[in-house]
């Protein structure tokens, strides 16, 4: 496996090859990286807030789910209504 110093290097002398063959590549790359600007990366505490946040969405979407499920079972499994067996007739007679 490659060291990133060796990457970081490669990765130069590409960029140099290309902006030697392609001087048109190499404006086009230019106004692009203005046109769009490199977003910083969020840092440590934003991204631990986020996974704090995805995983309390988590644990409520399974909760909501546990939820229903339970009440899914105690419906299905709760005795049928017996049918009249007097046809609304009085058991006195």
């Amino acid at each position: 496996m490659s060291h990133p110093a060796d990457d970081q290097r490669i990765l130069a002398e590409i960029e140099q090859d290309l902006s030697r063959d392609d001087p048109a590549l190499v404006a086009l790359v230019d106004a692009l990286n203005q046109q769009f600007p490199k977003q910083p990366t969020p840092s440590g505490e934003v991204r631990a807030a986020r996974q704090h946040r995805a995983r309390v969405v988590a644990a409520v979407v399974l909760a909501v789910i546990a939820v229903l499920g339970l009440i899914l079972i105690a419906v299905l499994s709760a005795p049928a209504t017996p049918p009249d067996v007097n046809n609304g007739i009085p058991s006195t007679w």
